[in-house]
């Protein structure tokens, strides 16, 4: 099922019970839609969320409310239920906000064009922390969610990982000859995955960060720009060539496409059933492909998949040095700032 947006989406999301699909749009618009089975989407909502484009969207309170970011370097919360502004904090970030991840159920992160993530805590609408170790925009993030680890990717070609129960830069990767676009992280927490802009999958091993562990070319030429996690041995990769395929890790080959667009694909989300995953990109459309068939049909490929030969470690603390080499193509500032506890949101 697919339905035009009148715009272009950058993010989307799927509630986490409902059947409900989000997309923030480059006009600063936030719409929300509801899906069924009989392929149908219908607009539930409509809102004129930020003055610019709207670059991340993520349902929080267990789906009560819709966190938007925008390249106007503003944060916004807004109900579900009724549409209205929950709450707002004009200058989330000195520069344009370009990713945004839910890190617990009362902890948020974003990420700006500059390199900067902010770790937010939703309860007290305050900044924690702070973390510059990327000179170029914050691509993608995930978490680690045993041991509190976000990894960041970057225009700025390098992966830094950062402990959040430290508040330290704990590791960074040595500089790529391309850009890292995005991140998930597979195979029990042992291999971080990340599309690069000439089509590469580049595969971290944990705790091992400086470099790739293996390469993953299949896609190439085509830039990935998005990649979504589907289970243990299996993702979803977004490419500029519109096309969205199912890539199996360790061993690495292309499974099958799923669908495609005609435009570079901008996101990816899963259903809270796993049963659909939506996609947008920059032809307007958002698109629904129901999976169940699919899933099903792949399970069977990805049973034979062979582990790779990486210890189980929590490695994240083996890489002591978060710096890159003396080598490296530039240099980069590492480490955490704590700052002050400034209104998260201003009361609306």
């Amino acid at each position: 099922m697919e339905i035009d947006l009148g715009a272009n989406a950058f993010g989307i999301d799927f509630h986490p019970s409902k059947n409900l699909v989000a997309a923030g749009l480059i006009d600063g618009q936030l719409h929300l839609y509801r899906y069924d089975t009989e392929s149908s989407l219908v607009r539930e909502r409509k809102v004129r969320a930020h003055k610019e484009s709207c670059r991340a969207v993520r349902f929080i309170d267990d789906g009560q409310r819709i966190v938007t970011a925008s390249a106007d370097c503003s944060i916004l919360a807004t109900d579900v239920e009724t549409g209205a502004s929950v709450a707002r904090l004009e200058n989330a970030h000195e520069d344009a906000v370009n990713t945004l991840i839910t890190v617990t159920e009362t902890t948020i992160a974003s990420g700006d064009d500059k390199g900067c993530v902010k770790i937010w805590d939703t309860r007290q609408r305050s900044c924690s922390h702070e973390f510059s170790v990327h000179e170029d925009y914050i691509s993608d993030m995930t978490i680690a969610s045993d041991s509190m680890k976000l990894v960041a990717t970057s225009g700025d070609g390098t992966l830094s990982v950062c402990n959040l129960r430290t508040n330290k830069v704990q590791a960074q990767s040595e500089f790529s000859e391309d850009e890292l676009l995005s991140v998930v992280i597979m195979k029990n927490g042992r291999k971080a995955i990340c599309g690069t802009q000439n089509g590469i999958l580049m595969l971290y091993s944990w705790g091992f960060f400086k470099d790739c562990s293996d390469r993953f070319v299949d896609l190439s030429p085509n830039s990935v720009d998005v990649l979504l996690k589907l289970d243990e041995d299996r993702l979803f990769t977004g490419c500029d060539n519109g096309i969205i395929s199912l890539v199996g890790i360790l061993p690495n080959r292309i499974i099958q496409p799923i669908g495609s667009h005609e435009f570079p694909i901008e996101d990816l989300a899963l259903s809270h059933d796993n049963k659909f995953l939506a996609s947008t990109a920059h032809d307007s459309m958002l698109k629904l492909w129901d999976l169940e068939e699919i899933i099903e049909g792949a399970n069977g490929n990805a049973s034979g998949a062979a582990d790779d030969s990486d210890s189980d470690n929590d490695g994240m603390d083996l890489d002591n040095d978060p710096k890159p080499s003396k080598g490296s193509k530039r240099k980069t500032k590492s480490k955490a700032n704590p700052v002050d506890n400034r209104a998260f949101f201003a009361d609306m």
